[in-house]
């Protein structure tokens, strides 16, 4: 513990300790690595911050505080912003850097980050495919943290259970049921209500976009039919693109093209 008279800036921060992390594994030492470390390593950073806004953004929902769950959201989707710009930098890392230390990585691979994990499991992603293939990357279940993560109420459940509550989607007792499309034609009194949904919206969109990112940088960088050091296919990645954390936001769209006039086309066309 440092004495308060001691504390400044690179003991409060810890400086010299988080500079001396980044420990390169290539011999040589290939320039490039460095690079590729300090952007994985602030993205984990990026993550925790994450995950500790996204708890708070649940409490903020159930307690109806659509202040608050805008203010936190609002940074959230920045920090969101900023990990796509870190994580588009690496293409300007030739494709031959990377394979010359990409050999002293082992198995390490961006699958492995745990705390990606939870942000997914905490947005609300249970599909069933996706569980199982996290329990596959882990021998068979799910590591601990990501049990947790599990149990734990999620922010599409919160998001739900807010909506219940003003009569939007499935509704509560003793209120007006009305779907989402008809909210979003006429907001009325909850219209902030309607701008927490256009947010989140946007960090939907985000991860959409994260995700898309991902395949791309693998293509840039390693190619499309070559398999990942964790022995994954590009393939994996690509199939995540579809998610989504709350796809009713996405799909009353739909329905409000049609009451405008639109047709709907089915999904061969």
């Amino acid at each position: 513990m440092v004495d308060e008279e001691e504390l400044n800036y690179l003991t409060y921060l810890k400086v010299p300790q988080l500079l001396g992390m980044q420990q390169l594994r290539s011999e040589p030492p290939h320039p490039e690595e460095l690079h590729f470390i300090i952007v994985h390593q602030a993205l984990e950073l990026w993550f925790k911050l994450l995950l500790h806004d996204l708890e708070r953004i649940i409490a903020a929902l159930d307690a109806d505080d659509w202040a608050g769950t805008l203010v936190l959201l609002r940074r959230v989707n920045d920090v969101m912003e900023t990990g796509l710009d870190q994580m588009r930098s690496l293409h300007d890392m030739p494709p031959w850097s990377l394979q010359q230390f990409r050999s002293y990585l082992g198995t390490a691979s961006g699958l492995q980050s745990v705390q990606f994990r939870e942000l997914e499991l905490l947005s609300g992603l249970r599909d069933p495919a996706h569980l199982k293939a996290l329990a596959a990357f882990s021998g068979g279940r799910l590591q601990p943290d990501l049990e947790a993560r599990l149990a734990q109420r999620s922010l599409a459940e919160a998001h739900a259970a807010a909506a219940a509550r003003l009569g939007i989607g499935s509704g509560v007792a003793g209120r007006v049921g009305r779907s989402w499309a008809d909210f979003y034609a006429d907001p009325g009194l909850d219209a902030f209500f309607y701008v927490v949904c256009e947010s989140l919206v946007d960090y939907d969109e985000r991860w959409i976009r994260w995700r898309t990112e991902h395949v791309t940088l693998v293509e840039r960088t390693l190619g499309a039919k070559v398999r990942g050091t964790a022995g994954t296919a590009i393939g994996y990645l690509e199939r995540t693109v579809r998610y989504r954390y709350f796809p009713h936001l996405w799909e009353l769209r739909n329905e409000l093209s049609v009451r405008g006039g639109g047709e709907l086309v089915d999904g061969r066309s």
